[in-house]
């Protein structure tokens, strides 16, 4: 009984500290810092050049962020926006069972399948491959799990993989911090399940998309992953 109180108390830990971050009360400010703002133009005129050089597809204008969807208050040099707007999203696309291949052949690339390919730890187990890819995805791309078993997140770790319907795949085109994002994808997720207070059957594109993101300045995004891992840290060694 008192290993899962401490995995209660560790995980309920580890919500505030994600909460706190995403508020912008776990670090400090500090006003040398770029704003969000100038970030976000920034990251405007690398997605209109992207797009120009065919590197990522045209998508529709996302909706702007109301005063009534902003769910809390955040620091002034932060920027509310639509995750959408700041990250490149790739849907997976099931392969027929019959092209998996058990074992690597020359030019297969390893299929990731769903949650079951991804550890507890964050790491990514590979068990099948596919000679013929249709999504793929690169070295780097931040990999979640949005049905059956959801919210389960990795980082690619392999030069390239494809990803099945119960993945998608969140590329960083724009520089942002990987591990901000990761961090902002487990408090979003854990949000909407308080939310369900139930089993959510899965995260649809546009859950993602038009999800509120709360974006720092990009030196501040590095300081609240450091803060992050060192307050949970000490309490693991408690």
């Amino acid at each position: 009984m008192k290993t899962n109180t401490l995995d209660f108390d560790a995980q309920a830990l580890r919500e505030k500290i994600l909460d706190l971050a995403m508020r912008g009360k776990l670090v400090s400010q500090d006003p040398n810092d770029e704003p969000a703002s100038v970030l976000l133009e920034k990251i405007k005129a690398e997605k209109e050049q992207l797009i120009k050089e065919k590197k990522i597809k045209k998508s529709k204008p996302l909706a702007p962020i109301t005063d009534d969807e902003k769910p809390f208050d955040i620091p002034d040099s932060w920027e509310w926006v639509r995750l959408g707007d700041v990250i490149n999203l790739i849907s997976g696309r099931d392969i027929p069972k019959k092209f998996h291949l058990a074992s690597k052949s020359k030019d297969s690339v390893p299929y990731i399948t769903g949650a079951s390919n991804i550890t507890e730890n964050g790491e990514i187990h590979i068990s099948e491959w596919i000679d013929s890819p249709s999504v793929v995805v690169s070295k780097g791309t931040i990999i979640l799990s949005v049905k059956g078993t959801i919210g389960k997140i990795a980082e690619l770790n392999v030069e390239k993989a494809h990803i099945a319907r119960q993945i998608m795949g969140i590329d960083n085109a724009f520089g942002l911090s990987k591990e901000y994002e990761k961090f902002f994808l487990e408090s979003y997720i854990q949000e909407l399940k308080n939310k369900a207070k139930s089993m959510i059957p899965g995260i649809s594109r546009d859950d993602l998309l038009m999800a509120e993101f709360p974006l720092p300045p990009l030196s501040e995004q590095s300081r609240i992953f450091y803060s992050t891992i060192r307050k949970t840290s000490d309490f693991a060694e408690v």
